[in-house]
């Protein structure tokens, strides 16, 4: 489906220039390396919402965004160039595409919003929960590094959680329908670890920084439809 913005690609393309990488033409190794800070990723990231709310919660984290769709994610580093964050990435491409560029153990959280849950049996190996796109990730997280993954399709939930379990994942939370909290009141809480835990450079107990109640759009729209909201934090088996 055509994103209806597509129209300003061109303008977004230059005005999100600064924190905009394309995997098919951009030497991304060169880009990873140069990265000083811990590194969070969001497979899927749309519009850039959510990443753009973490990275002003913890500045100290480099959060990146991986999306396919060029419009989408060439807005999203467009909007995040006008809100002046310094501490994000937008990567046009895929994940798999992707990750043989970083290095072994070098992300510490992954998180899938509201992914596409692909409901078609023969479609399976497509879900971002599926154990080939496990595999990459247990490669990319570092030894305390975390999946988290938040979903209002509850058959795709449960699915994930069997995946995840079928690949010898430790599951550390699993929550279906939990309930929300007023973010801009202050009520950000870490998988595990509450927020008075949180060190100076925004990184929890463990290594961990959880985005469990940092609400993307769909989030805010499916909880204003009083749709349950399910959410799961699991660990790679080691090594």
């Amino acid at each position: 489906m055509r994103y209806r913005g597509a129209r300003h690609l061109p303008e977004w393309l230059e005005q999100g220039a600064a924190v905009l990488r394309d995997n098919r033409k951009d030497d991304l190794t060169d880009t990873f390396q140069a990265i000083d800070k811990p590194i969070c990723i969001e497979v899927g990231c749309g519009r850039g919402g959510f990443i753009r709310q973490m990275a002003k919660l913890w500045p100290d984290v480099m959060f990146i965004g991986i999306d396919k769709v060029p419009a989408v994610i060439a807005k999203a580093a467009a909007t995040s160039v006008e809100q002046g964050l310094t501490n994000v990435l937008f990567i046009i491409g895929d994940i798999e595409d992707i990750a043989p560029k970083l290095d072994t153990h070098r992300v510490q959280q992954i998180f899938l919003n509201f992914s596409d849950p692909w409901p078609k049996a023969r479609h399976a190996n497509r879900r971002l929960t599926a154990h080939k796109k496990l595999d990459i990730y247990a490669r990319l997280l570092s030894e305390d590094g975390v999946l988290e993954q938040k979903t209002d399709n509850q058959a795709f939930f449960e699915w994930s959680v069997e995946s995840i379990a079928d690949a010898g994942w430790s599951l550390l939370r699993v929550e279906r329908g939990f309930a929300a909290v007023d973010v801009e009141a202050g009520g950000v809480e870490a998988s595990g670890v509450g927020a008075g835990s949180m060190g100076t450079s925004g990184v929890g107990a463990g290594g961990t920084i959880s985005s469990q109640f940092v609400q993307t759009e769909y989030e805010q729209k499916f909880r204003a439809q009083g749709i349950p909201i399910h959410y799961l934090c699991a660990r790679p088996p080691k090594a």
